[in-house]
C-alpha cells in the first residue's frame, strides 16, 4: 500500500481520497487474478495526463505468469498502450484487444476504468490473458489457406497446352468440373483410361465412364479425402482434392495392386517360415523325448554322454521357438535372451549344483542361423563349465559377456571354477566350439587360466561373416 501511495504522490495528481481508492481496489487484486487466470494491473494517469504508470499488479497463482519481472513504477506510454489512454480520457471500458507486452507477447487486454465518486476516471484496471497459442494456430490456418489457393492454381495449371508437371507424376490425374466431366488427364490417366474402358480421348467425357468404379464413390464437401477401393483383381488408391471456389475436383488415382499381391505373398509366407519353426521345434522335442527314454534303459556311466546330446538338441529347438515367438518376420533373434533360456535349463540339470549364469554387455541380435551357432557353442561352454569348473565344490558363478565393436562380435563366459589346465586332454566339447566357431561363424575361439582364478573363453567372430585373420588369432 505503501509503494501504491509513494508512485501516486510522485507521479499522478491524485487526492489522498483518490489514493485510498486505488489502494483499495488493489485489496482483491490477486483473488481476482486467480479466479480469471489472467495477469491484472491498475494503471494511474500520470500528470502530462498522456501515459499511465502502473501501480499495482497480481499475477495468477493458477497458470503460469505472463511476466517474468515486475512492472509496477513503469511508464505505460499512449503508443504502447492505447486501449488504457482510450478508457484514461473517455472513460469508457476498452474489451477483448489485442495487445503486446513489454515481453513480447500477444495477449488478449481488457481496461475497465476506476472513477472516484465524482464519477472521474482515476486509473483502470487492466485484465491481460495469454493468446500466443491462439494466434499460432490462427497464423496456421492462415498459411494453409494460403497454401490450399496456391495448390489450386497449379492444380488449375495443369490444363494449360504446355504443362509438364504432370507428366512427371506416377499417378493418374484426372480434373473434373463441378458435373463430373472431365477437362484434363495427365499420360498415366491417359494410360489408365484405355486400359479400363479402352477410350483415348478424354476430355469432356465423365469420370464415371472412363472408371466404372466410380460411380458409387460420394463425392462429398471434404477438402481433401482418401480412399481404397478394389475392382476385380486391381487395387487402386483414390484421392480427391476439392479446389478453390467450386473449380472443380482433383482426382489422383495409384494403383496398389502390385502392393497389395507383395503384401499378401509375405503374408503367406511369414505364416509358413512360422509353422516350419513350429515343426522344427516339434520334431527336435520329439527327438529329445526318444533320448530321454533311451537314456533310462543305459548303465549309469553312459548317461552323461546321452544328457549331453539332449542339451544339445534342446539348444537348438529353443532358438526355434524364439523364432516362432518373434513378433518380426526377419529371422533375428536377441541372443542374450535366448542363451539365458538356454543357461536356465543346463542349470535346472544339475539341480544338485548352485550355479549362477550373470549376463552383461551390449544387446546382440543375430540372424537365425548364427544364433543356432553360437547357441551351441554356448551350450558346450556351459556344460564344460559345469563338468569341470567347480569339481569339489557346490556353488559358482559364470558371468557372459557381449560386446560388438568394428564389425566383430565378441562373446566372454567367464567362471570362478578350478581354472583351466592347458595340459589336460581336450574334451569332445571344446573339440565342437573350436570347429563351430572356425567354420559356421569364421572366427576364433580362445580359453585360458583366468587372471584371478577361473576360466575365461572367448568367441570372437565378424558380423558380415568373413573372417580376413586366422581362427585362433584373436587379435585382429
Amino acid at each position: 500500500m505503501r509503494s501504491i501511495e509513494q508512485l501516486c504522490q510522485q507521479h499522478t495528481t491524485l487526492s489522498k481520497t483518490d489514493i485510498e481508492i486505488i489502494c483499495k481496489m488493489s485489496e482483491t487484486l490477486q483473488h481476482t487474478a486467480d479466479l480469471s487466470q489472467a495477469n491484472l494491473f491498475i494503471d494511474c494517469p500520470v500528470k502530462d495526463g498522456e501515459h499511465a504508470i502502473v501501480v499495482a499488479e497480481a499475477a495468477p497463482q493458477t497458470v503460469p505468469s505472463l511476466y517474468q519481472t515486475s512492472v509496477i513504477g513503469k511508464f505505460a506510454y499512449q503508443s504502447f498502450e492505447p486501449a488504457v489512454a482510450y478508457t484514461h480520457q473517455t472513460g469508457k471500458p476498452a474489451t477483448r484487444k489485442r495487445a503486446i507486452t513489454q515481453e513480447g507477447q500477444v495477449v488478449k487486454q481488457s481496461v475497465v476504468p476506476i472513477k472516484n465518486k465524482e464519477r472521474n476516471v482515476i486509473g483502470s484496471l487492466i485484465l491481460e490473458q495469454d493468446v500466443s497459442e491462439q494466434v499460432y494456430h490462427e497464423n496456421k490456418l492462415k498459411a494453409l489457406s494460403q497454401t490450399t489457393e496456391q495448390l489450386s492454381e497449379t492444380l488449375l495449371g495443369l490444363t494449360e497446352k504446355d504443362s509438364i508437371i504432370s507428366d512427371t507424376i506416377q499417378e493418374s490425374l484426372f480434373l473434373i468440373d463441378p458435373n463430373r466431366t472431365v477437362v484434363y488427364a495427365n499420360v498415366r490417366g491417359l494410360h489408365l483410361a484405355a486400359e479400363m474402358v479402352g477410350v483415348e480421348e478424354v476430355i469432356g467425357i465423365p469420370i464415371t465412364t472412363i472408371c466404372p468404379f466410380l460411380d458409387g464413390i460420394t463425392f462429398s464437401n471434404e477438402i481433401v479425402s482418401l480412399k481404397e477401393v478394389t475392382v476385380d483383381k486391381k487395387v487402386f488408391e483414390l484421392k480427391r482434392i476439392c479446389l478453390k471456389k467450386n473449380q472443380g475436383i482433383l482426382l489422383i488415382i495409384r494403383d496398389l495392386t502390385d502392393l497389395r499381391n507383395k503384401e499378401r505373398e509375405l503374408m503367406v509366407k511369414s505364416a509358413v517360415i512360422k509353422e516350419m519353426h513350429h515343426r522344427v521345434k516339434n520334431n527336435l522335442q520329439t527327438v529329445a523325448s526318444l533320448l530321454r527314454l533311451q537314456k533310462r534303459n543305459v548303465p549309469g556311466e553312459s548317461q552323461g554322454y546321452f544328457q549331453e546330446s539332449l542339451n544339445r538338441i534342446l539348444s537348438i529347438a529353443a532358438v526355434h521357438e524364439e523364432l516362432l515367438a518373434a513378433e518380426n518376420d526377419l529371422e533375428e533373434i536377441e541372443i542374450q535372451q535366448l542363451l539365458k533360456r538356454i543357461g536356465n535349463m543346463l542349470i535346472r540339470n544339475k539341480g544338485y549344483l548352485n550355479i549362477s549364469i550373470e549376463f552383461s554387455g551390449e544387446s546382440i541380435v543375430l540372424k537365425s542361423d548364427k544364433a543356432v551357432s553360437l547357441a551351441l557353442i554356448f551350450n558346450e561352454l556351459i556344460q564344460n563349465c559345469v563338468k569341470h569348473a567347480f569339481s569339489g565344490s557346490v556353488e559358482g558363478i559364470v558371468v557372459v559377456h557381449f560386446s560388438d565393436s568394428d564389425g566383430w562380435i565378441e562373446m566372454v563366459v567367464q567362471d570362478d571354477g578350478i581354472g583351466f589346465n592347458p595340459n589336460g586332454n581336450q574334451t569332445l566339447g571344446l573339440t565342437i566350439v573350436e570347429e563351430i566357431t572356425n567354420h559356421d561363424l569364421k572366427g576364433g575361439f580362445s580359453i585360458a587360466k583366468g587372471t584371478e582364478k577361473g576360466t575365461r573363453a572367448s568367441i570372437r567372430f565378424p558380423v558380415n561373416g568373413v573372417n580376413e585373420c586366422d581362427s585362433k588369432d584373436l587379435t585382429c
